[in-house]
Parts: C-alpha cells; sequence; structure tokens
C-alpha cells in the first residue's frame, strides 16, 4: 500500500531541493525567509540544514590548509615515469584509465584550489557562522535597520537607549564608546521570526547611505534560535543576502551578531570591538 502524501512532504522537498543554494547565498530574499520560517518549523529539514552545513564547514577547512604543489613538481613527476622501467607492458585500456583519472583527479584539484584560494586566509582566521544564526541578523538588518530613515545619529545617549532595559542601555552606549568610526543611531527591541531580540542600530561617520549602517543583533536569554544554533564563543563569519555577518555566543547562552555592508574582515573587527560590551552585559567573561 503506498503512503499518502501530505503538503508538508512537497515542502519538505523543495527546501531540500534548494538547500545547498541556500546555505551558500545564491537565493533570492523572499525565497531565503520562506527557507528560513520552514527551517524553524520543520525539525527533520533543521537537521539536515545543520548536517550539510557542518559537510561546508569542513570541506572549507580542508581545504584551507591543504597546500599547492611546490614549483616543479609536475616536471618531477614526469621525470620519475621517465626512469621507471615498465616490466610489463600494461593494456590499453588500463592506459586509458589510468590518464582519465590522473587527469581528473589534477583538474579537480586544480578547480578546488582555484575556488578556495581567496577564501584560504579567511578560512584559516575565523570559522563559517551558523547559517540560522547569520540570516536571523542579516534578514533583521535588512528588514528594520536598512527599510526605515534613520537620523544621522542618536541627540543624546538618554534619548538612544531609552526604550531597553539597563543592562542592555549600558551595553550598547560602551558597544558604541569603542567605535569612534561609528555614530549610534538606535537601541530598541525588534520582533523576527518569533523571536524577540536587541538591535543596536550604528552609522559610519560621514556615510549617510544605507550601506554605512551597521547592526548589532543579540538574542534574549533562552533564545529559541540561540539554543539550536551551532555556534560557539568563537568569532565567527558568514555571508548573507549579500551582507557580511561575524558574531559569537556569549556564555549565558545569548548570540551577539554584527551585520555589515562591508566584507568580513570589517564585520569581525566590529565584533570584536563591541562583544566585551554585551558579554559584561550577560555578566560574563568573553574568551
Amino acid at each position: 500500500m503506498i503512503a499518502p502524501l501530505h503538503v508538508r512532504d512537497y515542502a519538505c522537498a523543495k527546501v531540500r531541493r534548494r538547500l545547498d543554494s541556500y546555505l551558500i547565498g545564491e537565493l533570492s530574499v523572499d525565497l531565503s525567509h520562506e527557507i528560513l520560517e520552514h527551517l524553524d518549523r520543520c525539525p527533520e529539514c533543521g537537521a539536515e540544514a545543520q548536517a550539510r552545513e557542518k559537510l561546508r564547514t569542513s570541506f572549507r577547512r580542508v581545504a584551507a590548509s591543504t597546500p599547492g604543489p611546490r614549483e616543479g613538481f609536475e616536471g618531477e613527476v614526469r621525470a620519475l615515469v621517465a626512469r621507471t622501467p615498465m616490466r610489463q607492458p600494461l593494456p590499453a585500456s588500463l592506459l586509458l584509465a589510468a590518464s582519465l583519472i590522473a587527469a581528473a583527479g589534477m583538474t579537480g584539484w586544480l578547480v578546488l584550489s582555484r575556488a578556495t584560494a581567496p577564501e584560504a586566509s579567511k578560512a584559516t582566521v575565523v570559522a563559517v557562522l551558523d547559517a540560522s544564526a547569520a540570516d536571523l541578523a542579516a534578514f533583521n538588518h535588512k528588514d528594520c535597520a536598512r527599510a526605515a530613515s534613520w537620523p544621522r545619529e542618536a541627540a543624546s545617549a538618554e534619548e538612544f537607549t531609552k526604550s531597553v532595559d539597563a543592562p542592555l542601555a549600558a551595553a550598547a552606549r560602551a558597544a558604541s564608546a569603542r567605535l569612534p568610526g561609528y555614530a549610534p543611531v538606535s537601541a530598541h527591541e525588534c520582533a523576527h521570526a518569533g523571536e524577540t531580540i536587541f538591535h543596536l542600530i550604528l552609522r559610519r561617520r560621514g556615510d549617510e547611505s544605507r550601506d554605512g549602517l551597521v547592526s548589532v543583533v543579540v538574542t534574549r536569554p533562552h533564545s529559541a534560535l540561540a539554543a539550536r544554533a551551532k555556534a560557539t564563543e568563537v568569532l565567527a563569519a558568514s555571508s548573507r543576502l549579500g551582507f557580511s555577518v561575524a558574531g559569537a555566543r556569549v556564555r549565558d547562552g545569548r548570540l551577539v551578531l554584527v551585520v555589515a555592508s562591508a566584507d568580513e574582515k570589517a564585520a569581525i573587527e566590529i565584533g570584536r570591538a563591541v562583544l566585551p560590551a554585551f558579554a559584561a552585559a550577560a555578566a560574563v567573561a568573553v574568551p
């Protein structure tokens, strides 16, 4: 007897067909948001996404630590082959197979090397940020920071932090003080994907465009997304929706995530500057 198909089966199949493209940020914003919401609702697809992200991270680390062939390596191999006597001629079919395998292996290595070379220096310094955490921050930055009209900077520290509780207000002021090149714009709470999050918005001084805005997103204690995320206390980075996202987990379980329009290196540097302030707000030490 054939089991009946359910609507969820079709939804899961649709998500899993696009899961790899989603994880590397190739999909449109709307489709990425749809997949993120499905992953929040479906534990099986969420587990599949985590497994694939873990595999991608492992491949990147291996590729980054694999050295390329030294100068003259190909010539040494050819010379060694030429000097090695063949005791018994191989059948033509085996020679052809061996040459195809060798060619395929070399081509694959070259493609891998070229694809990963620009990423190698990053991969050896930072890990890949958890995809679900990175998406939460990237979507919030897009839907809040970049979607609204913000002043050049807040009128005063009191005005800037009046709508948030005392520990986060203190953390927001401390974080802003650690980034002299950025002006504080807003500190408030947002609701996104079923999460209530703290959102600090900064603006790069002298840049009034949307690209000059930076978001610092902090999950609340006991956040369901933070509990599921693979993020660790090691500062990590990822590119999502065209933004650079960096972040880490502080020791009370909260995620502190920075979203910028610049490259991952800039996001990491901002993260290093603001993370201690929010770690202090959580009454924990930064590792």
